[in-house]
């Protein structure tokens, strides 16, 4: 596979995450904790809607910087790549660790479905790079 391709798509992927989280951070944070503790707590509510504006500037910046390296030298790529999947490796982790057995999330195998698909095809990517 190409690495311009795999660098265009998971640009695509976190910048377009970027801008829904800029948004749409409050009904990002409701999909987070939930309707019933949303509507029981609004701090909660706020402070969830704080975190994905605090996170979308990095996606978005993580997906401009791919978007925009795609024609660098495969080595570059690769690295890229290999930086990519190590991060998602980490996110992964915390997903299904520290969200998973938090009493004030909502954590569900689908909320992290998009990001193992992304690290699925970053693998793709590195070890089938052209």
């Amino acid at each position: 596979m190409k690495t311009s391709l795999t660098l265009s798509i998971l640009g695509a992927y976190n910048t377009l995450m970027g801008i829904l989280m800029l948004c749409f951070p409050d009904k990002m944070a409701i999909t987070m904790i939930g309707d019933n503790r949303a509507n029981a707590n609004p701090d909660l509510e706020q402070m969830a809607t704080m975190f994905h504006y605090g996170l979308a500037p990095a996606l978005l910046m993580i997906g401009l910087i791919l978007i925009m390296i795609r024609t660098c030298d495969m080595e570059t790529a690769k690295k890229s790549l290999l930086a990519y999947v190590i991060a998602t490796v980490v996110l992964l982790t915390l997903f299904f660790t520290v969200f998973s057995e938090s009493t004030v999330m909502d954590f569900s195998i689908e909320m992290a479905a998009p990001d193992m698909l992304a690290l699925s095809l970053a693998l793709f990517g590195f070890f089938k790079a052209k």
